[in-house]
């Protein structure tokens, strides 16, 4: 195992390629042989899109390889095997793969079928290693159960990225039914709870793990994401201190802490750990680019920030000019002066949800006058919506006690705190976002908005199509790091809202 693989044009054999596919072939294989697995896989895959011979797509499946991505990478192997039964060496590739994957039955199998089509083969020696560390693993009837554990959980994992959450819950829960002690299949169900929005259920299925497996990782951080998602602050920053001063020894786990704590606001602990996490040799993805690269600016290592964050834009060519850590203009200029001009904006509002903005603005201002200002309103106002809004934001600013009939703005304030800061905007699109939210909040306060981020990620999304500044529900999940299913079921949920109002 561990081989770098890579697929050689021999025997005389012509690859013939269309113009354009053959330079991004080339331009793949050059960045393949400088280890640049990213830009190797994107230019790899361009020329594969345009021609689908079985070379191309054979240097692709390696490259996919070397990049950790083993089950797309098997995906394409076999393919290559359909399209040219003759490149037996995908055998030896797929059971190097399977074996990364822990899959062992699976490796042995290919592995064997590598010797027995390959007489004199290239990598015969290397499949008689590989056969060697699967037989110090002899007990052979638990390889067929843990490779059909770990198929069913890749299954749900597949379901849960097409948006087929009740499959998948339904796939996790069979598995569970048979390993009820496979921790991850827990926090997987979870995850699909709470992108359903089930957010007690999720609770429950985390909180569960943590009392059958005290600190399971995943567990922890995934119930930091959730209490920070749903708007539980106190709770959240608890939790957060915790994991700060945890140290995983395996790279993925350092990764998904690192992860956590940037998605949360931790972004010194977050950049530590990213920088440990290059210093030991972890290339990630896109991912690890775009939140090591905020992690870094917002401590003040603007050089590297720029550097990770152009590894983004290759990715990501649309992303450029949009940094996640680009400042609003609002607060700009003199503090006294815009807390008059808008409370002259939340006089002359005609419509709730105006009104609820200026008062919103209001609270963005640092200026001790903006608390007078909330309780004057809330005084004055025969509304009962501007009443409670403006103590709700008074009790905030002033850390006095709220009144009940206010806390129900705990969400409406989370979910306007995220349009506002989580993603770089020009001044009427943050306008058009908060009102948006504002009016939906409004028209159904009693609803449950337990996943905060998700509800942001939706309204932005529907906005920018509206205002003609398209974006993909994949871009604005990747924004907010949520799946594109989850993205699109709020999307849906916020327009079935908007039509029945």
């Amino acid at each position: 195992m561990g081989k770098k693989q890579q697929i050689e044009e021999e025997k005389g054999q012509v690859i013939t390629f269309h113009q354009s596919s053959q330079y991004f072939y080339e331009k793949g294989m050059k960045a393949y042989r400088r280890s640049n697995l990213d830009d190797a896989i994107k230019y790899l895959q361009r020329a594969a899109d345009m021609n689908q011979d079985p070379f191309v797509l054979c240097q692709l499946a390696s490259a996919l390889s070397e990049a950790g991505q083993y089950y797309e990478s098997n995906r394409l192997f076999k393919k290559v095997m359909r399209l040219d039964e003759s490149m037996t060496e995908c055998y030896y590739y797929l059971a190097n793969n399977f074996a990364f994957l822990g899959l062992f039955q699976q490796a042995k199998n290919y592995a064997e079928r590598y010797l027995e089509a390959e007489k004199d083969g290239e990598f015969r020696e290397e499949t008689f290693e590989l056969l060697d560390i699967i037989a110090i693993e002899d007990e052979e009837e638990e390889f067929a159960a843990e490779d059909e554990l770990i198929l069913m959980q890749e299954q749900a994992n597949l379901l849960i990225r097409g948006g087929h959450l009740e499959e998948a819950i339904h796939t996790l829960e069979n598995v569970l039914a048979d390993y009820p002690e496979f921790w991850s299949a827990h926090n997987n169900l979870a995850i699909v709870h709470f992108q359903l929005g089930q957010v007690e259920e999720a609770m429950r299925i985390l909180n569960h793990v943590l009392e059958q497996n005290p600190g399971n990782l995943h567990a922890l951080c995934n119930s930091l994401i959730l209490l920070y998602s749903i708007g539980r602050r106190e709770q959240a920053e608890r939790l957060a201190d915790q994991l700060e001063n945890v140290h995983p020894i395996l790279l993925e786990q350092r990764f998904k802490l690192a992860n956590t704590l940037a998605t949360v606001g931790r972004f010194q602990a977050a950049y530590v750990m990213f920088k440990s996490l290059k210093k030991n040799g972890y290339e990630g993805d896109t991912s690890f680019h775009y939140w090591f690269a905020y992690a870094a600016h917002m401590v003040g290592d603007t050089t590297l920030a720029q550097k990770l964050w152009e590894r983004v834009v290759e990715a990501l060519p649309d992303r450029e000019g949009k940094e996640p850590w680009r400042p609003t203009t609002f607060t700009n200029g003199n503090q006294a002066a815009l807390l008059g001009q808008l409370l002259v904006s939340f006089k002359e509002a005609t419509t709730i949800e105006e009104k609820m903005l200026a008062l919103y603005l209001m609270n963005e201002l640092n200026i001790d006058e903006k608390a007078q200002v909330f309780l004057d309103i809330a005084e004055e106002s025969e509304q009962d919506v501007i009443c409670n809004w403006a103590l709700y934001l008074y009790s905030e600013v002033t850390g006095e006690a709220m009144p009940q009939v206010a806390h129900g703005f705990a969400h409406c304030a989370h979910i306007a705190h995220l349009l506002y800061h989580h993603t770089e905007k020009d001044d009427m699109l943050i306008e058009e976002c908060l009102q948006r939210w504002f009016r939906i909040f409004t028209s159904y306060q009693e609803n449950s908005y337990g996943n905060a981020v998700a509800w942001s990620a939706a309204i932005e999304y529907i906005v920018r199509g509206d205002l003609k500044e398209n974006m993909t529900q994949a871009e604005i999940g990747h924004m907010y790091n949520v799946s594109v299913s989850t993205v699109r079921k709020y999307v849906q949920a916020v327009k079935k809202m908007e039509a029945n109002n």
